[in-house]
């Protein structure tokens, strides 16, 4: 009987050793080369019409277009199913005849700011454009 006891835990020792291996090798397989965390710098321009303002941020990798401008500017917005609409920016807010536009890298996501994740160097310009030149974005 002693024998048999000696053996099974000799036998759980190994078992516990083999999981143990597995496990760190499924782990240090599995773990990302990015964290998600780290900071990454982008390019906020505000087009007021009559002024504009331009900023370096740092923000965490996968930051928002609208985090990163709520950070730095007073942001009034509505919040919608397909998310949020931007309504004003530093007291300049839209009316009958203009509206707040937002580009990255030139090009008008077709999503809203607060969906919309930045990477490292993305150029990010709010713009406060006539109706009419909205518009052309979305022929």
């Amino acid at each position: 009987m002693t024998n048999f006891r000696t053996f099974g835990e000799k036998k759980y020792l190994l078992f516990g050793i083999v999981i143990i291996v597995i496990l760190s090798l499924v782990v240090t397989m599995n773990i990302p080369t990015t964290t998600g965390k780290e900071e990454i710098t982008v390019y906020l321009t505000v087009d007021y019409g009559s002024s504009t303002t331009r900023e370096a941020l740092k923000v965490l990798n996968q930051t928002t277009v609208f985090d990163a401008l709520n950070q730095t500017h007073n942001v009034q917005y509505k919040e919608y199913s397909i998310g949020l609409f931007i309504i004003s920016i530093d007291n300049v807010t839209q009316n009958s005849t203009h509206s707040w536009l937002y580009f990255v890298n030139g090009e008008p996501p077709m999503i809203s700011a607060d969906n919309y994740h930045l990477n490292n160097n993305d150029e990010v310009l709010f713009k406060f454009v006539s109706n009419e030149e909205a518009m052309k974005y979305f022929e």
